[in-house]
């Protein structure tokens, strides 16, 4: 592949993350060649073929575009994710049920992770995640546990690749490569990762990571927000046991 066919292929991959970030009215061809850092002849003609293939659509508003049906359509065809999300959601569903906390089903995307299933039972404003969207690996409580069950050399390489993201993501306290590293070890020793209020004011987060069965199966974390004030040691330790009693043979 040339240079110029890769470019071109990052380029339109850019535009469709950014694309998922936007609701029904989409974004404009400024919008689109601000965030992703390309000239506009150039997003309007990866912009073209993806909206040949379907993968974008026009919005409603004029000039406007937003993902188009063939990402459904092929996320309906993702055979991988079906069977865990099928296996989890009962036990992510009664956990929402006894506490109140939306429960985030988290899986690794390249240097993302993506979540890949929610269930809500609370009024109360939570993370603003919804299904298909996405962090750096290493950047909130589920991610963090995906990270601290992976290979060590595979961890380095994911650490290094978002150290400048780790810097740039939207917090209320500091986050670099080497605080994301503590968190990781951190959630080694605990079996469970913990977030401290470092992205939203007062609510920080627990995410439980769960290994593939075989070399086939995806590994996950369950992760979910809560207060920070009552994320004491023991309100952690019993509360991740609540998790794990109501994920059950789920988890194994």
């Amino acid at each position: 592949m040339s240079v110029n066919a890769s470019s071109n292929a990052v380029r339109a991959l850019d535009i469709l993350l950014f694309l998922g970030e936007g609701g029904p009215d989409g974004f404009s061809l400024a919008d689109i060649s601000e965030q992703i850092g390309e000239a506009k002849p150039a997003v309007h003609r990866s912009l073209s073929s993806l909206l040949q293939k379907g993968f974008a659509e026009p919005a409603p508003r004029h000039g406007h575009y937003r993902l188009g049906p063939a990402i459904p359509m092929l996320a309906r065809r993702q055979e991988r994710l079906e069977p865990l999300i099928l296996k989890f959601r009962p036990g992510m569903a009664e956990f929402a049920r006894r506490t109140g906390n939306t429960v985030y089903m988290m899986v690794q995307a390249g240097v993302d992770a993506v979540c890949a299933e929610m269930v809500s039972r609370s009024p109360r404003r939570q993370f603003t995640m919804g299904v298909g969207g996405r962090v750096p690996m290493g950047i909130a409580a589920g991610s963090v546990a995906l990270m601290s069950i992976m290979p060590e050399a595979e961890c380095l390489q994911l650490l290094n690749a978002n150290a400048a993201r780790y810097l740039a993501h939207p917090s209320v306290q500091h986050v670099d490569r080497t605080i994301v590293e503590s968190q990781i070890k951190d959630a080694r020793q605990r079996g469970y990762a913990v977030n401290m209020a470092y992205y939203l004011p007062g609510e920080g987060g627990l995410g439980l990571p769960i290994s593939g069965k075989n070399p086939y199966e995806l590994n996950v974390a369950i992760s979910f927000t809560a207060p920070l004030e009552l994320m004491t040691e023991t309100w952690m330790q019993d509360v991740i046991g609540e998790l794990r009693d109501c994920m059950g043979a789920a988890i194994g």
